[in-house]
């Protein structure tokens, strides 16, 4: 099986013309790794507690993708990243409870008034939630950002190391969409089986159940 992984950052350090396909198949091999999971729980309430969850989906994947650019570039990000890693997780917990919270227990009122509601309260948060999960370290993910940061921006090939963090992050954000769209298409069939408040008391349900991940590694 190929170590998609070594073989992006070797592309990366010969500059081959194959750097930028392999170190996106990196990102998606890595977004199927248990580091990852969280992010899967994310996407999957996002897209249960929004109207539109195509657009709050795209938003958490532009955070998150935006944020490894930028951890990428400023390569001594990387270890602020590391040694603010607990108020990170705290800072993630508490977003999140606030988050699950207020969709298990918004106001009542029309499906309307509810659908914008929620539009209004996830679109800026999806991009926040989305850049804040690219700052939680992960044996799966940094070693990565600071592997393509190194041989790139570090040693002057800026541009370079904005495409191919962009490409890192693009494939790892791939299988999120995915499970995105599985996560609506299935709440679409289940609201037209039996019209009910079961999407949100779920999405509701996963945001608190990733604040306390979150808040047991902090």
């Amino acid at each position: 099986m190929i170590d998609f992984v070594g073989a992006g950052l070797q592309a990366v350090a010969t500059r081959s013309s194959l750097a930028c396909p392999l170190v996106f198949a990196a990102g998606l091999v890595t977004s199927l790794g248990p580091c990852a999971a969280p992010r899967y729980v994310a996407v999957a309430a996002l897209a249960n507690s929004t109207a539109r969850p195509g657009r709050t989906v795209a938003l958490f994947i532009a955070g998150l993708v935006g944020a490894y650019v930028c951890l990428g570039t400023a390569a001594s990000a990387l270890v602020a990243v590391h040694a603010w890693s607990t108020y990170v997780y705290v800072a993630l917990a508490l977003a999140l409870t606030i988050g699950g919270a207020m969709t298990l227990l918004g106001p009542g009122g029309s499906a309307h008034t509810r659908c914008a509601s929620h539009r209004r309260a996830s679109h800026g948060g999806a991009f926040l939630l989305g850049a804040s999960s690219a700052f939680v370290v992960s044996p799966c993910c940094t070693p990565v950002i600071a592997g393509i940061a190194g041989l790139t921006i570090v040693s002057g090939r800026a541009w370079d190391g904005f495409t191919l963090l962009a490409s890192f992050g693009l494939g790892h954000a791939a299988p999120l969409a995915a499970a995105a769209f599985v996560s609506d298409r299935l709440s679409a069939v289940l609201r037209k089986v039996a019209a009910s408040p079961a999407p949100s008391v779920v999405a509701g349900t996963l945001m608190l159940a990733l604040a306390a991940y979150f808040g047991a590694l902090a």
